[in-house]
């Protein structure tokens, strides 16, 4: 694996189509071996490795026992990419909210505008995002707060 593992390299690995495929595959069927992650994704041997190679190189999977198999930090990558791509599925409520937000002649009180969130998102992941800027626990407390608390705790 890469010492120089950056989002950039993260962004770049994941930006093909059928290395997000793959990636997805490795998750599902993990212990699959990698003929059967070729010939399923439909791709040469030559692309198959190019790929895991991409994938490796970003810190996403790892290699153990002849297998394939997410690293923590691909774990990680994994759930954002996931809350990324049901982020696109609101893209439309998320835009009529920015449009209300943003009109001249919106008079809404505050109570009003957030029961308009509370209509369009519905997603409580997405919702918590938004409103209060950061990922938050199932807890209901952001992960931002955890982490100044644990600084202060061990300083």
């Amino acid at each position: 694996m890469s010492n120089n593992i950056s989002l950039e390299n993260v962004l770049k690995a994941l930006s093909d189509q059928k290395t997000q495929k793959l990636f997805k595959s490795i998750i599902e069927a993990e212990d699959a071996q990698s003929q059967l992650l070729i010939v399923g994704l439909g791709l040469s041997r030559r692309q198959f490795y190019n790929r895991i190679k991409d994938l490796v190189n970003a810190g996403l999977i790892r290699r153990q026992r002849g297998k394939y198999r997410l690293s923590s930090f691909g774990k990680i990558i994994y759930s954002l990419q996931k809350i990324a791509e049901r982020t696109a599925g609101n893209y439309w409520k998320l835009e009529a909210i920015d449009s209300i937000k943003m009109s001249e002649n919106s008079n809404l009180a505050e109570v009003d505008y957030m029961k308009i969130i509370d209509i369009l998102l519905d997603d409580v992941e997405i919702k918590d995002i938004y409103l209060h800027g950061d990922i938050v626990t199932n807890k209901g407390k952001s992960v931002e707060n955890d982490r100044k608390r644990h600084l202060t705790l061990t300083h």
